[in-house]
């Protein structure tokens, strides 16, 4: 029973920790930038739901800490709500009250200003991954399997395109490949495709190609995973690189572009048909991944310090990696999202006037819809995976 609660308990601490810095980076984007326009922000919050502590700064800002510890939001003046949505009766009356300070509004706001202000969010995800990314090469380097092929499984698809132990891999479809996870990376969304191999065998180079195909394995965590995977596993060959502080800096800068290349990849074959959903995860993924995590990290340390010292980097890695994931699922050109306002001020840009409000509503109804169809399909992706843990 206690190690149920410890556990439930971790993972709980693991969530909100990640999820609150992920948020809060986003909304701070939006904040500052709503600063640099001259953008008055009325609120600024820490969680949701009923407010434990508030006080108000010299611009008049309210800073509040909520009840429910997940993430936050920005309020511009304006504002209907906490997701940003113009309110046409307040600003219509603001207009009219305030005269030359209603340019403190963000609606009244240039529509490049309106640009900025709400692409800021998803760069600051982008800011704060390379950031932890940069720090962690600083710190520890990178270390890995060398991109080199040991064992190659019978009638896979590595054995029937020819690989061999000892195989050095230096490129798959023209992407380099310097350690053996960029492997599975340029792979895992490449189900049924034929992909070409640039391979080095003893001194010479030579192409393979092999269609990976999916299959269930373990991924660590007592659950199961569909894969694209050709079937050889790495030599054991360790890989191992130290950055100096403006190494560091391109190190994290690649790692984050990678990631970002690598998801839009897989996004662009799901709405082809060329792969498959499965990959796509809701909160519930997200909090299982982080108690795996957490919990794993701390049930296999030798003792307090390093457990301590391993969490707080799995936890810095992880707000890393979810933090590229907002920036880029805000990306998405999908009203109520920001990429869906940033389309709505493309139009507005080129044809001079807004959109109609009548449109806008329209879309805000498809967007809304998109979304929750989204979180459908991670959701029951979440459900899929959290049943065959343990089997």
């Amino acid at each position: 029973m206690l190690d149920i609660l410890t556990y439930g308990l971790l993972t709980f601490f693991t969530f909100v920790t990640v999820i609150s810095i992920v948020v809060v980076i986003h909304e701070l984007g939006h904040y500052y930038a709503g600063r640099m326009c001259g953008v008055h922000a009325e609120v600024f919050s820490f969680g949701f739901g009923p407010t434990l502590f508030a006080v108000k700064d010299r611009r008049g800002t309210i800073w509040r800490i909520a009840g429910l510890p997940l993430g936050g939001y920005v309020r511009f003046m304006g504002d209907a709500g906490a997701a940003s949505e113009p309110d046409s009766a307040k600003l219509a009356e603001m207009g009219a009250k305030l005269g030359p300070d209603a340019d403190r509004c963000f609606h009244f706001k240039p529509v490049w200003q309106r640009a900025f202000i709400v692409v800021a969010g998803p760069l600051a995800n982008f800011i704060l991954a390379i950031a932890i990314f940069t720090v962690i090469a600083a710190a520890i380097g990178e270390r890995g399997y060398q991109p080199i092929v040991g064992n190659v499984a019978e009638e896979s698809p590595a054995a029937e395109a020819g690989f061999q132990t000892g195989d050095r891999v230096l490129a798959i479809a023209g992407q380099d490949i310097e350690r053996f996870s960029d492997i599975r990376m340029a792979l895992m969304w490449r189900p049924g495709e034929v992909v070409t191999f640039d391979i080095d065998r003893s001194g010479r180079q030579i192409q393979l190609t092999a269609a990976p195909e999916l299959r269930r394995l373990p991924d660590g965590f007592g659950g199961y995973r569909e894969v694209a995977v050709v079937g050889f596993t790495p030599s054991g060959e360790i890989y191992q690189r130290a950055y100096n502080p403006v190494e560091a800096v391109g190190a994290g800068i690649r790692r984050v572009a990678g990631v970002v290349s690598t998801t839009g990849q897989y996004v662009w074959r799901i709405v082809t048909g060329r792969a498959p959903a499965n990959m796509l995860n809701g909160p519930l993924g997200i909090v299982t991944v982080s108690g795996q995590i957490a919990n794993g990290t701390v049930d296999n340390a030798p003792d307090a310090g390093t457990a301590v010292g391993g969490l707080a980097l799995n936890l810095i890695q992880l707000a890393g990696f979810f933090s590229i994931g907002l920036g880029l699922v805000n990306l998405l050109p999908i009203p109520i999202l920001d990429g869906g306002h940033l389309v709505y001020y493309a139009y507005e840009a080129v044809a001079g006037r807004p959109l109609s409000e009548k449109a806008q509503a329209i879309g805000f109804r498809v967007g809304l819809f998109l979304v929750l169809g989204m979180m459908l399909v991670a959701t029951w992706n979440d459900l899929v995976y959290l049943g065959g843990l343990g089997s």
